[in-house]
């Protein structure tokens, strides 16, 4: 479609801001459970992928408005949120293994160069909820891991509507879907930060996740 519903651009909003709720949260729950190292991590990945959703859901908002079309913004997505969900991953990986040290394992209608990209950033995507339901189970916190599977559930639905027809209605079911899934990733990264508070860990700061260790 060429043109977008101002409410439509209005709700692209909501998940990149809903991530970056739950990535807040993940990032402070990998520090009291992992160290400030992965904590660092956490917190660029999560920079990445909230930015490359944002960007494209300003330049949807600037486009309808007739504001500008700032065409790289809304092609970045992939390039940013691939790296960033991959290190996502890896800082789940170290989440769920109590802080032992993680070896990476390098894990439709659009432009053939952003394919790799999608690919990447969808894997590692479904990586780091799956295993975030994992280590949520070991836990004995149920209702953290039904709100990680639920994320996973939307990005499984995400992938494939990817190569649909884009009517209007297939793209309000997939930002609905979208933000479910950011929402429900936000839930279950609250829920796993207050399940490592309740153990007596203390909150860090943001100077003491990226103070030298």
């Amino acid at each position: 479609m060429d043109t977008y519903p101002l409410l439509l651009a209005l709700f692209d909003l909501l998940p990149p801001l809903a991530f970056l709720v739950g990535a807040v949260y993940y990032t402070c729950t990998t520090r009291l459970l992992c160290s400030a190292g992965q904590a660092r991590m956490a917190t660029v990945g999560g920079a990445l992928v909230f930015l490359g959703g944002f960007l494209k859901a300003l330049w949807k908002l600037l486009y309808t408005t007739g504001t500008a079309d700032i065409t790289w913004m809304s092609e970045v997505q992939f390039l940013l949120a691939a790296p960033g969900f991959l290190a996502l991953m890896i800082t789940a990986i170290a989440v769920a293994r109590e802080g032992r040290a993680a070896q990476a394992t390098p894990l439709m209608a659009m432009a053939t160069w952003k394919i790799p990209f999608l690919a990447v950033m969808t894997l590692a995507a479904m990586g780091l909820n799956g295993i975030l339901t994992y280590a949520c189970f070991r836990r004995g916190q149920r209702a953290a891991a039904a709100a990680f599977i639920v994320s996973f559930l939307c990005l499984v639905a995400m992938g494939a509507m990817a190569s649909s027809e884009q009517t209007l209605a297939r793209q309000w079911t997939e930002e609905i879907t979208n933000a479910t899934g950011q929402v429900a990733f936000a839930i279950g990264s609250l829920r796993l930060y207050h399940y490592a508070l309740a153990r007596g860990l203390r909150s860090p700061g943001w100077r003491e996740i990226w103070k030298p260790t």
